[in-house]
C-alpha cells in the first residue's frame, strides 16, 4: 500500500492533511542503506565476453554499523530515570529500574532499537497506548485499576506529520500495515488536538473487495479523548539539521550526507575480496600431461587424491611441455589501507571523531582515553542527549498521567523527571566518582545529589538514608 493512499485516509477519514515533501522517497533511500542493499549499486553485471553475469558485491555493511553504535552509546543498560517521588518513581521502573511499566514493556531494549532506526531513517516514535480500560462512545476513559500501559515504537516510514511548528510536531498520524486471518490491513491512528486537549482517533482499512473502511479489533476504541494537553507519544531525531527538506518535520539519517563514503568502503571491501577470487593461483598444463577418465573427461594428475605419478611415454619434458605457473600478486596492503582511509571518512562524517573505527589489535582504547583524545566524539554524544532526552521525559509524563488518572495509581503525576545518561563511554565511572567526591568535599556537589547521580536513589530516599547516617554517627 503506497503513501499515497494514506494521505488519501487521513484527508478523507480524519480530515487532515499531509503532504509528500519529498522526505518520503529518501527515507526510502535510507532505509536501503540501513538495509546493506541498495537497488542500483550493491547488483553488479558484468559482461564477460560471452554473457552478462549479475552479482551482489561484497559488503560491509556499515550504515548499519553507524546506527548500531550511536543507539549503543546513547541509549544502554545504564540509562536510569530519575524520578522526584518513591511511588511514582516505583510505578513507572521498579526497585531496580527494571521493573514497573517499563519493564513489564521492556522498554529500555526496545527504545535502543528504536534509536538504532531513527538514526537510520531520521525520526522515530515513542506512542504510549492503554489496554484494560473502559471508553464509551464518546471517547471518554472510564477508570480502573485493571488497565495496563503499553508502547509502540514507530520508524520514520510510519510516520506522518500533520501540524508542527519548527521542528515540533504538535500533531501526528502513524500508519502501519498489519496482517489478521492472512488478510493484509492498514491501521491508522492520529493524535489530533480538539479544544486545547488530544484525542486519539483509530481507523482500520482493508484492499480486498477495494479499499474500504473495516471494523477495528474489540480491545482499540474509535476514539480516545485524553483529557489533557499531554500528548502519548514522543517524536525522536537525530540532533543533525536537516538539510535536505529543510522546511520537513522530519529529521534526516546520521549517515545521509555520507552515503559517498559508504560507497567508497563497499567497493575497496568487494574489491580486496575479488583480489583472492581472482589472484588464485593457476595452473597451465598441455592437454598431452592429462589424463581421461572413464567418460572421457579431462582432468589434471592431482586432481584425484589418488596419482602421484603420471606415464608419459617416451616423450621428453622439454620445456615446452614443463607446466606453467600463473602466481599474481595480491594487494591486500593496498586494500586495507584503502578501506582505513574511507573508515577515517566516514567515522568523522558520522560524528565519531577522527578513528572511531580502525584496525589495531594490538590496543584496546578505553573510555577514558576516548574522552581525552577524542573531543569530536563527547561533543557529539553530548548534542544527541540533549534531543533524546526530551522525548523519553514527555513518555514518563504521559505514563505518569495515564496512571494517576486512568489506573487508580496513587502517584503524584507531577513528580519530576530526569533522565542520567551513561558516561562511562566517555569517562570511566570511577573517575566521575572520584570527580564528585571531590566536588561534595568543596561543597560545590550536595551529599543527596551525589546518591542520585550514583546509586539511582530519588531526592528523599537520598535525604533519608544520609539523615539516619549522620544520626548514627
Amino acid at each position: 500500500m503506497d503513501n499515497s493512499t494514506i494521505h488519501k485516509c487521513l484527508r478523507e477519514y480524519f480530515g487532515a492533511e499531509t503532504v509528500d515533501d519529498g522526505m518520503e522517497a529518501l527515507i526510502d533511500k535510507w532505509h536501503e542503506w540501513y538495509s546493506g542493499s541498495a537497488e542500483g549499486f550493491h547488483n553488479v553485471y558484468i559482461n564477460n565476453g560471452l554473457s552478462t553475469v549479475k552479482r551482489t558485491m561484497h559488503r560491509l555493511h556499515m550504515a548499519k554499523r553507524v546506527c548500531e553504535d550511536w543507539a549503543n552509546l546513547l541509549l544502554n543498560e545504564k540509562t536510569y530515570i530519575l524520578i522526584g517521588n518513591k511511588k511514582s518513581s516505583l510505578f513507572i521502573q521498579g526497585e531496580d529500574g527494571s521493573g514497573g511499566v517499563f519493564g513489564e514493556n521492556d522498554f529500555w531494549t526496545e527504545a535502543n532499537r528504536l534509536v538504532e532506526k531513527t538514526f537510520a531513517m531520521g525520526t522515530g516514535a515513542i506512542v504510549c497506548g492503554v489496554d484494560g480500560v473502559d471508553v464509551d462512545i464518546k471517547g471518554n476513559i472510564h477508570p480502573t485499576e485493571n488497565g495496563r500501559i503499553n508502547f509502540d515504537y514507530i520508524d520514520a516510514r510510519s510516520i506522518f506529520p500533520i501540524t508542527w511548528s519548527g521542528d515540533k510536531i504538535k500533531e501526528v498520524a502513524f500508519a502501519r500495515q498489519v496482517v489478521e486471518n492472512g488478510e493484509q490491513l492498514l491501521y491508522i491512528q492520529a493524535h489530533l488536538v480538539e479544544d486545547g486537549e488530544y484525542t486519539i482517533y483509530n481507523r482500520c482499512f482493508s484492499e480486498k473487495d477495494g479499499f474500504c473502511e473495516v471494523s477495528l479489533p474489540e480491545n482499540i476504541a474509535p476514539k480516545v479523548k485524553t483529557g489533557n494537553n499531554i500528548p502519548w507519544f514522543a517524536i525522536i531525531k537525530p540532533n543533525i539539521v536537516n538539510n535536505a527538506v529543510s522546511t520537513s518535520a522530519m529529521g534526516i539519517s546520521v549517515f545521509a550526507d555520507a552515503i559517498d563514503i559508504i560507497k567508497g568502503i563497499d567497493l575497496c571491501y568487494d574489491s580486496l575480496n575479488m583480489e583472492f577470487v581472482l589472484g588464485k593461483k593457476m595452473v597451465f598444463l598441455r592437454r598431452d600431461l592429462l589424463e581421461r577418465d572413464d567418460n572421457g573427461n579431462y582432468f589434471a594428475p592431482q586432481d584425484t587424491n589418488r596419482q602421484l605419478f603420471m606415464y608419459l611415454g617416451d616423450k621428453a619434458l622439454d620445456g615446452d611441455m614443463m607446466p606453467q605457473e600463473f602466481n599474481p600478486a595480491l594487494r591486500v596492503a593496498d586494500h586495507v589501507r584503502g578501506i582505513q582511509e574511507q573508515m577515517n571518512y566516514l567515522s568523522s562524517k558520522c560524528g565519531f571523531g577522527e578513528r572511531h573505527y580502525r584496525f589495531d589489535a594490538s590496543n584496546v582504547v578505553t573510555a577514558t582515553q576516548i574522552n581525552s583524545e577524542n573531543s569530536n566524539l563527547f561533543r557529539s554524544i553530548r548534542k544527541h542527549e540533549i534531543l533524546l532526552e526530551r522525548p523519553l521525559i514527555s513518555i514518563a509524563k504521559a505514563v505518569l498521567y495515564i496512571g494517576a488518572r486512568f489506573l487508580c495509581k496513587e502517584i503524584d503525576e507531577n513528580a519530576s523527571v530526569s533522565i542520567i545518561f551513561d558516561d562511562s563511554v566517555i569517562e570511566d565511572e570511577a573517575s566521575v566518582q572520584k570527580r564528585d567526591l571531590e566536588l561534595v568535599k568543596e561543597k560545590i556537589m550536595m551529599p543527596y545529589e551525589y546518591r542520585i547521580k550514583h546509586f539511582g536513589e530519588d531526592e528523599q530516599t537520598a535525604k533519608r538514608i544520609l539523615k539516619e547516617v549522620n544520626g548514627n554517627e
